[in-house]
């Protein structure tokens, strides 16, 4: 008994100045905000929900002190989410999207309409279509955006979405000269995609803090 409290002691003379230090430096970085000051600042960001859709939809998958206890990262991840209840976006400011989610013909081909719902119009995809062969592990998508084609062959990963296409997309973005681009933010094998000019991300990170960067 004696030498668990020697190990605990020491343990805890090496490792608490760290383990303070950490907070010091970081939690002053995440702000305190209740669910309707988030929600304000989200607004004044430019956030908007689609028809039909308000906060009660935010609260009908999380609670309050949910998001109070993950301040603008859980709203942020809520806001681009589908409102259980009404079967559509919450918002098409934003777009949550599991890598590991490419099970049937048609995924490739929604991932691309999803990234143009987000695009504030600046985006166009036509003649949108993919192949999904699980059986000889094939995949490749193609669509057409301002006269030309483009058809990407993708890397087969059984259901993970292979993430060179994302980068493809953003290059678009820049060769067509669009005012925004595609922004991430990493929720582990997630990520929360949206579409923002510099000023917009800057200000976005100043009010919330958040780690996006771009795609």
């Amino acid at each position: 008994m004696k030498s668990i409290f020697i190990v605990l002691s020491v343990a805890v003379i090496l490792y608490s100045p760290k383990v303070y230090k950490f907070f010091k430096e970081n939690v002053h970085k995440i702000p305190k905000a209740s669910f309707e000051e988030q929600l304000t600042a989200f607004k004044e960001l430019g956030y908007t929900f689609n028809k039909e859709i308000d906060k009660h939809d935010l609260l009908y998958l999380y609670n309050e002190e949910d998001y109070e206890a993950e301040p603008y990262s859980l709203l942020y991840y809520t806001w681009a989410e589908i409102a259980d209840t009404k079967d559509k976006p919450i918002s098409n400011n934003c777009w949550h999207f599991d890598y590991e989610s490419i099970e049937n013909e048609g995924d490739y081909v929604a991932i691309i309409k999803n990234l143009e719902r987000i695009s504030d119009g600046q985006l166009t995809f036509t003649n949108v279509q993919d192949s999904i062969d699980f059986d000889n592990e094939t995949a490749w998508v193609s669509f057409d955006i301002n006269g030309t084609h483009y058809k990407y062959d993708l890397t087969f990963d059984n259901d993970w979405a292979d993430h060179v296409l994302f980068e493809n997309i953003q290059t678009l973005t820049e060769k067509y000269n669009t005012t925004g681009k595609f922004t991430v933010y990493s929720l582990g094998q997630s990520v929360v995609f949206d579409f923002m000019t510099e000023t917009e991300l800057q200000q976005f990170k100043k009010v919330t803090k958040l780690d996006l960067d771009w795609l």
